[in-house]
């Protein structure tokens, strides 16, 4: 119990004032600040209107201090109101004005020989201080320090004046510590909500600049993707779905001969292990390198191709224990052929022109895994004839769960592929996308990508 009273005793003085004056407006704060010295002095002419009316006659010296007293407020507030100071300023001369109140009393407990503070001072410092912490951003550790002050002053003159009998030293310790509990809970919960407010902000900005670079790390990180290819004897397209706003999978296009119909056309679709920034940057490191191998040797067959790119995955990639599958396919239409290599990756699907399906299913490991010499991935040749088209795609596609609670998998496109063909405005992709998005069970749990190789 010790222990969590004392903890809570620490969040209270630890509440930042800076934070709590980032929160407010400076003009807000001057407003508040002059508003509240004014209150002050009219609270002020209050108590000597009340007391003259107690004591019955008025004395000269009695006015002339609660004159000044009052006036002293005004000053103030002017001063607020037309110097403009900052924030700070503001702070720092309500705190200080308290401060003053507690000089003035005592200046008039001298002069006027008042008693211990009465009920008048009372419900003054009640007020002041209940007003401050209401108007103005002190945090608990300041009005605890005013209202220490104010105790400490208060019971300290219960020794130098005379009492009736009837008159409650105890119970007069208690009104004076009493009158600054509002004061203390009010400041207390105000500095914790502006202080939330300001972490809100905080954190309001930084999800902005997040989101920023995100954005902007999407934008790169898709300005790596080519471009589909509608022209020419080989073509290609692809639907591209990340689960949130950037994700591992990629796809890579290089066209042997550019500007010739039947040039060769090689595409390497890949799907980087995890998701978020860190797929990203390694699917676009991915994207440089296979760059770099096609730019050396462009008409690399795909099992070659697979194999460099395993090599570097293993070199550059090994401490970071990232794996890739990937699937290779070069099409030439020049000898109608297509040749498929495959690592790890989901079965790449022929459909020929006349509605048969054939699946080409992995011939070597995931890329990354570091076999070395041991790494030959198979190469697939099978005949390719207008019509036909190639269709290869991520495991978000064969690893959604379905609604019966199976896997989309393989079986899933082909029951697509074997449909007829009714809408031309459609390429393949679209119609599995589309069949994905009504069977699947929920959101989608991973990036999809879909391409479509096809002869015209």
């Amino acid at each position: 119990m010790h222990k969590q009273t004392r903890q809570l005793i620490g969040a209270v003085l630890d509440l930042d004032t800076s934070h709590l004056v980032k929160s407010l407006d400076e003009a807000e704060v001057r407003r508040n600040t002059a508003q509240f010295l004014g209150l002050l002095a009219l609270l002020g002419v209050v108590v000597i209107v009340m007391q003259s009316m107690r004591v019955g006659s008025l004395d000269i010296a009695f006015l002339v201090v609660g004159i000044l007293w009052a006036g002293f407020y005004l000053v103030a507030a002017a001063v607020v109101y037309l110097g403009s100071p900052s924030k700070v300023c503001c702070i720092r001369i309500s705190l200080l004005i308290i401060v003053a109140e507690g000089l003035v009393a005592i200046v008039r407990w001298v002069i006027y020989q008042d008693p211990s503070p009465d009920g008048d001072t009372i419900i003054g410092v009640l007020i002041g201080l209940t007003l401050g912490a209401l108007l103005l951003p002190w945090t608990p550790r300041q009005t605890i320090g005013l209202s220490v002050i104010w105790i400490a002053g208060a019971v300290l003159s219960l020794f130098f004046t005379d009492h009736a009998k009837e008159f409650s030293v105890p119970a007069s310790i208690f009104a004076y510590v009493a009158v600054t509990v509002p004061g203390i809970m009010i400041s207390f919960f105000r500095s914790s909500r502006l202080q939330d407010q300001f972490k809100l902000h905080f954190l309001q900005a930084k999800y902005n600049e997040v989101r920023e670079e995100v954005q902007a790390a999407k934008n790169i990180h898709e300005r790596g993707f080519p471009k589909p290819k509608s022209s020419g004897d080989i073509r290609f397209t692809y639907i591209y779905r990340p689960m949130s706003q950037i994700g591992g999978d990629s796809i890579f296009a290089s066209i042997e001969r550019p500007g010739d119909a039947q040039s060769p056309v090689t595409l390497v679709l890949f799907d980087v292990t995890g998701h978020g920034l860190s797929a990203a940057l390694t699917a676009n490191r991915l994207q440089g390198e296979l760059m770099r191998i096609v730019g050396e040797v462009p008409t690399i067959d795909p099992a070659k191709l697979l194999t460099k790119l395993d090599r570097y995955v293993c070199l550059t990639l090994a401490d970071s224990a990232v794996l890739v599958t990937a699937v290779a396919m070069n099409a030439d239409p020049a000898n109608s052929v297509i040749r498929i290599a495959n690592a790890g990756h989901p079965a790449a699907i022929l459909r020929s022109a006349r509605g048969s399906i054939q699946c080409f299913e992995s011939t070597a490991p995931v890329l990354g895994i570091g076999m070395g010499e041991a790494f030959k991935p198979g190469i697939e040749e099978h005949p390719f004839n207008p019509g036909d088209a190639l269709i290869a795609y991520t495991d978000g596609v064969s690893e959604a769960v379905t609604q019966q609670g199976e896997l989309y998998a393989t079986a899933g496109a082909v029951n697509v592929l074997e449909g007829d063909w009714a809408d031309h405005a459609q390429r393949w992709p679209e119609k599995i996308l589309a069949d994905v998005q009504k069977k699947r069970a929920g959101l989608a749990s991973d990036d999809i990508l879909i391409v479509e190789l096809y002869r015209a």
